[in-house]
């Protein structure tokens, strides 16, 4: 017989079920805009075929895109049968919104969906990874079957959701930049490995849903291997056929740790994860009260147990201007700790050496983190400093975490407009143009990408949708993925553009 426990864990698995998981989380047809629900009935009569395309349209934040997250949003959704039972919802949805019934046109439309079973499109892109200047095609769409030319614009709504992984890629790789300039500058090439885990994700609780810290956790992930943001290992292995090397983090205590011994106690809570940490690397939050505190008088009453540690304490300073506090205040005192800073103090008490590059690396002892607000351009400032120091960018890593995901469509001015049409027999190339705005303005006809000497350009009505597609091949058709890529794969394919940048 069941336990009590037992029965009520068994009643409230079902209860669950019955509550959360309804037959939406599963409808293709619902993943749209209420207006998309009425457009196969307003094309133009006789139309066929829709071809559209995917274009990043501002460079006023980045001026080049890293394309990520279409494997993910093909295999999550695009892959997912449409059904009867489908198409039912859809008609009861779209009745309760609109407070009217679909034209028998609409519902003919639908249930000859349903009855193929799968969305007809063909999607072409260039491969993820990818690092395309901003105003060229990433990707375009068209259909398979002339009877379902509207799925092109019914998709729309959910394809044009790449734009958030593809933005904290972009992002990402802005940091990965930055990585690369200051360690070719100022780091020991034996230290380049350290490359991928300068920037680490701090992330997780800064995403407003588990799906967006699983995708732009992945996304992270393409430029740098240092993450806390556990759903983007699962995600990394699922869509992204990734198997080693996926994520690493470190052991490391938070506020609430520290502050469980007291402000009295401080000095045991160091000593407390000394011992629960006698090798390896481990990371201590050190701003729960004095920074400078911990960095001089502490510092000194552990430094024995550091220097026999096998491993790396890591410092975490996560309150005021980064600038400042790693570097120093200039407005101090230059013999105070606020004016020498962390970095300094650190090596005034464990000592550094001067590597071939003449800069100077701390004792592999100890190391420093710094996790809030750091943000490109102080980023930058940051590094700026310590160079002028004669530090080495290696001696600090940095979390980054809601300001990686702070970001809209609007970024990067991502849209999915149609360029060609075919009417009966004769095709049409169309194009968004608006006299008040010649930014929106959009590319013409079937469309080419093509790298001639390491430029890319978007070639305008070309003349058949099946040839001179350049670097955009065939990713998805009729319900199936047909380039299946592993995160690997990606960060290669970065690695080597990133080299050339």
């Amino acid at each position: 017989m069941l336990s009590k426990v037992s029965k009520f864990n068994k009643f409230r698995k079902i209860k669950y079920v019955k509550q959360y998981h309804s037959k939406a989380d599963h409808n293709l047809l619902l993943l749209t805009d209420v207006y998309k629900m009425g457009h196969m009935d307003q094309y133009v009569p006789g139309c066929n075929k829709v071809y559209s395309y995917l274009q990043a349209r501002s460079s006023k934040t980045f001026d080049h895109t890293l394309f990520f997250g279409l494997q993910y949003i093909i295999k999550e959704y695009l892959t997912r049968p449409i059904t009867h039972d489908n198409v039912d919802e859809f008609l009861e949805t779209r009745q309760d919104i609109l407070k009217s019934e679909a034209s028998p046109d609409i519902v003919r439309k639908m249930r000859d969906l349903a009855t193929l079973g799968y969305l007809p499109i063909k999607i072409k892109s260039v491969e993820e990874g990818s690092i395309i200047p901003t105003n060229n095609v990433l990707m375009t769409m068209t259909n398979t079957d002339p009877e379902f030319y509207w799925t092109v614009g019914f998709v729309e709504s959910l394809l044009l959701k790449i734009w958030d992984p593809i933005t904290v890629a972009t992002h990402s790789l802005q940091y990965r930049n930055i990585v690369e300039k200051y360690f070719n500058d100022t780091v020991s090439e034996e230290l380049y490995p350290l490359k991928d885990f300068m920037v680490h994700d701090f992330g997780y609780r800064g995403c407003k849903t588990e799906e967006e810290a699983l995708l732009s956790g992945i996304a992270h992930l393409t430029c740098f291997k240092g993450s806390d943001t556990v759903p983007a290992y699962r995600g990394a292995k699922r869509y992204y056929n990734a198997t080693k090397d996926i994520m690493m983090s470190v052991p490391a205590s938070e506020h609430s740790v520290m502050c469980s011994f007291g402000r009295d106690r401080e000095l045991d809570a160091y000593n407390h994860m000394l011992k629960l940490y006698p090798t390896g690397l481990v990371s201590i939050v050190s701003d729960t009260y004095s920074i400078w505190n911990v960095l001089t008088e502490f510092a000194l009453k552990l430094k024995s147990d550091i220097l026999k540690r096998d491993g790396k304490v890591i410092i975490r300073p996560d309150s005021g201007n980064p600038e400042y506090i790693i570097c120093g205040d200039p407005n101090a005192d230059p013999m105070s700790p606020e004016g020498k800073g962390c970095i300094r103090l650190l090596d005034e008490m464990f000592g550094s050496t001067i590597n071939k590059k003449g800069y100077k690396e701390l004792n592999p002892k100890v190391g420093l983190i710094y996790g809030d607000g750091m943000y490109l351009e102080r980023y930058v400032k940051t590094l700026d400093r310590l160079k002028s120091m004669d530090y080495a960018s290696s001696n600090l890593v940095i979390g980054v975490g809601g300001i990686l995901r702070h970001h809209s469509r609007d970024t990067l001015g991502f849209a999915i407009k149609a360029t060609k049409i075919q009417v009966n027999d004769t095709e049409y190339s169309i194009m968004k143009d608006p006299i008040t705005d010649s930014k929106k303005k959009s590319h013409l006809g079937y469309l080419s990408l093509v790298n001639v000497n390491n430029t890319y350009k978007t070639l305008n009505d070309v003349c058949k949708e099946t040839e001179n597609c350049g670097l955009l091949t065939p990713v998805y058709q009729d319900g199936e993925l047909l380039r299946d890529d592993s995160l690997d794969d990606i960060r290669q394919r970065i690695n080597t553009r990133v080299s050339l940048l």
